[in-house]
């Protein structure tokens, strides 16, 4: 008030102060309430939200809307699971062993299955709860508690860009990575 020259005798003051102090809080004014009711929009013309045009030109922000969709896949083994992942991993270019590194602090080669699901999720890879459920028992580690092998993991993976080993071993027959996945198609009969 001092700022914009508006003086008031103490006791004016006083009771401005009284009615616009927070609850318990005698340090600070509720600024937001003193400022509507000095320039309630309703009390002044043409201004407020009745008269307020700028909603034509910026409009309201919406709210952030996912298009995440939960995933009910029922695999029939592993290797449609894997197959999934990999057709992920090679149309996306995603190394999945630079997310579960981390989690690995001890360069054991295994990490809790929450880590996993975590690890997948920041790799943008959704999988059902039955397939999640496939990979930690197929990938069980011998370590006590639900943890997962993440580095067979990641090297079934990985086999759809690279072999492992490869360049020790020169003789080594490449096949194809299995890149289709069934889930309950029938194979059709001779």
């Amino acid at each position: 008030m001092d700022l914009l020259k508006i003086s008031a005798p103490d006791s004016v003051i006083q009771g401005v102060l009284r009615r616009y102090m927070d609850k318990g809080n005698i340090d600070e004014v509720n600024y937001a309430d003193f400022c509507d009711d000095v320039d309630g929009g309703a009390a002044l013309f043409g201004v407020g939200q009745d008269h307020n045009h700028s909603f034509e030109y910026f409009p309201k922000t919406q709210p952030r809307s996912s298009n995440a969709e939960i995933l009910k896949n029922t695999p029939q083994d592993v290797e449609d699971v894997l197959a999934r992942i990999r057709t992920h991993c090679v149309k996306n270019r995603v190394r999945l062993s630079e997310f579960m590194r981390d989690f690995d602090k001890l360069r054991t080669g295994s990490i809790t299955a929450a880590q996993l699901r975590i690890a997948l999720n920041i790799g943008k890879i959704q999988i059902s709860n039955e397939e999640f459920k496939l990979l930690c028992s197929h990938y069980k580690s011998a370590k006590e508690g639900d943890h997962v092998c993440w580095k067979q993991f990641v090297d079934d993976v990985d086999i759809v860009f690279t072999k492992k080993g490869l360049e020790k071993n020169i003789d080594t027959v490449i096949g194809d990575a299995h890149v289709n996945a069934d889930y309950g198609r029938v194979k059709a009969s001779e």
